[in-house]
């Protein structure tokens, strides 16, 4: 069976990405970056998302609320 990846994050600027990425992955949180090389080859804005498996969401959601990249009303649907 094939593993569910969720969005937790939405980044608009390539550089954003290092730092919050280096955050998860001290935490344990094993992350995807979904369209990082193609926005930084096109030099694009927008659209790079950070993808955890589905049985990590609640965890890579909390710790970005922690570690302030996020806040609680971001991941209300």
């Amino acid at each position: 069976m094939e593993e569910e990846f969720i969005t937790v994050k939405t980044f608009t600027f390539p550089a954003d990405v290092s730092i919050v990425q280096t955050f998860m992955e001290m935490r344990g949180i094993e992350v995807f970056m979904k369209n990082l090389t193609a926005s930084r080859l096109a030099y694009s804005i927008g659209d790079i998302e950070m993808q955890v498996r589905a049985s990590d969401y609640e965890i890579a959601r909390d710790a970005l609320i922690e570690g302030g990249y996020a806040e609680p009303e971001d991941f209300v649907f």
